[in-house]
């Protein structure tokens, strides 16, 4: 007869285990985990292990969050006697690939360390779950997506030891924390947030103000910046801060969340600089032309098909070799052209330049202006930006290469590699180009929002503005023109530049 298994409750060590470590988040974590804490750790730890404790992290890269989160489960789970902890958050997929994954290898530490027997009665399950063994239905951990649906099933289970954990809480939705907060009745229940500060609105952000302790309210507010953490070296750190924007420091480094005047690109000032600053490319420098096209796809009046036709140098995005750009040319802003007899105006353009690229919106009615041009052999970049990013730098950066090459443009306008020099259209350049909305996505990816949603503020497609910054997007090669003698050894540095950069990060 098989002997039967010893239930954790039963077993003789557990309840001086329990007895050592409920109250001592920090000890588990040194002793039982054997993986000591950071002091932001220990800042969350001992924030968390009172009763009743409602935490909420705004977090910045490489702060040991993730790491954090792992141990504070193993913690609620192993400590407490038929425990239950929720975690819950927007993208399950995410949350098993990052938290799950620091889940199983502290579970793999703890059994190769002084209590490793406590590792036996734990069973992980491959659908984001864990249970102790022998109590299926009272003692676990669950994931759930956050949706309504899913808060008010885990709004239902009660207990004396519950532990509600919301992981990149910046984007749950108002109603489903709101529902799981209201979970929390009993003595011992605690509530755990943490996120990038991606948004000036929501539950999350109502903990680090008007809910916050420091104004009154139940929440602990923990900021944790990346320029804090012994985890980000000093080498990492400057090659983020030097890639980063203003409000991309705030929000992915400093743990804080971004300015009200960082909902745009770009300003009006910045735009207006560009018309000012002149020639920024030299006659000698090895430069290329491309001719950029945006495709009207038929929504009104307002939507217009565009030509702009730019000088183009540089393949990085800072440094010497960022890409620099001079629109020289507005040739063509339109509604009164047919999209079957548009590639013709495009190629007409380009035919005054040597070694031209043609960069065009396959989108919609652009698809077909795309086909005519490669039917009459012209070069051709087929703009899809509603695709991910190629770089993995880009793709942890971006949602996608819309929001790449609108970033990537506003950032060469604030740093002087922009520069526009015709006054044709220059009204509609100015209104589009300050007023592009910029969003957060959970990850902290910068994003902009979906044409006609609120954030657009009204404003109609900026179909010249695309078109300019068509010439920012990841993977878009020039050909250095023959115009000026001598660019062979140019032409050489060019293309060893641009091989780096499109392919130096992809593994």
């Amino acid at each position: 007869m098989a002997k039967k298994r010893t239930l954790l409750h039963e077993d003789p060590r557990w309840e001086e285990f329990s007895d050592d470590f409920a109250g001592d988040l920090v000890g588990f974590a040194i002793d039982v985990v054997e993986l000591p804490p950071t002091p932001q750790q220990i800042t969350l730890y001992t924030s968390v292990a009172p009763s009743r404790s409602m935490v909420s992290v705004a977090s910045g890269h490489g702060t040991g969050k993730t790491t954090a989160l792992a141990t504070i489960v193993l913690w609620h789970l192993l400590c407490y006697p038929q425990s239950i902890t929720l975690l819950t958050a927007n993208d399950m997929a995410q949350l098993k690939a990052t938290l799950w994954k620091e889940i199983g290898m502290a579970v793999e530490r703890i059994r190769q360390g002084p209590y490793g027997w406590i590792a036996e009665h734990i069973e992980i399950l491959a659908n984001g779950s864990m249970r102790i063994l022998g109590f299926t239905d009272t003692w676990f951990v669950e994931s759930k997506t956050a949706n309504e649906k899913t808060a008010n099933k885990m709004a239902g289970r009660h207990g004396e030891w519950l532990m509600i954990i919301g992981d990149e809480a910046s984007t749950l939705p108002d109603a489903v924390v709101t529902t799981l907060r209201g979970a929390l009745t009993e003595e011992h229940n605690r509530m755990l947030l943490t996120s990038q500060a991606t948004r000036n609105v929501g539950f999350f952000f109502r903990t680090h103000h008007d809910l916050s302790k420091l104004n009154g309210g139940d929440w602990t507010p923990l900021v944790f910046s990346s320029l804090e953490s012994p985890l980000v070296s000093e080498q990492a750190l400057k090659e983020l801060w030097d890639s980063y924007d203003a409000d991309e420091r705030r929000v992915r480094l400093m743990g804080m969340f971004p300015q009200e005047s960082g909902k745009h690109m770009m300003n009006l000032p910045v735009a207006t600089a560009m018309y000012q600053r002149g020639r920024i490319i030299g006659e000698d420098e090895p430069y290329g032309w491309v001719v950029l096209s945006d495709i009207a796809s038929g929504e009104g009046l307002r939507d217009k098909s565009t030509i702009v036709v730019a000088r183009v140098i540089g393949y990085g995005d800072r440094g010497p070799d960022a890409r620099r750009v001079e629109v020289a040319a507005i040739p063509l802003v339109t509604n009164n052209v047919r999209s079957n007899v548009f590639a013709g105006a495009v190629a007409e353009q380009g035919a005054y330049y040597d070694s031209v690229i043609y960069a065009v919106d396959s989108g919609g009615l652009g698809i077909n202006v795309c086909q005519d041009l490669e039917d009459l052999g012209k070069p051709l970049h087929r703009i899809n930006w509603g695709n991910p990013c190629f770089q993995n730098k880009n793709k942890e950066r971006y949602i996608n290469l819309r929001a790449q090459a609108m970033h990537q443009a506003a950032r060469a306008a604030k740093e002087g590699r922009l520069s526009i020099l015709t006054g044709e259209h220059r009204n509609a350049m100015l209104s589009q180009s300050s007023r592009i909305p910029k969003t957060f996505t959970d990850r902290g990816r910068i994003r902009v929002p979906p044409k006609h949603s609120k954030e657009w503020e009204g404003m109609a497609s900026p179909d010249l503005w695309d078109a300019v910054c068509f010439a920012f997007i990841e993977g878009l090669v020039y050909t250095a023109s023959q115009e000026k003698g001598g660019d062979e050894h140019s032409l050489g540095d060019s293309f060893e530049s641009q091989v780096e950069e499109l392919f130096g990060d992809v593994v």
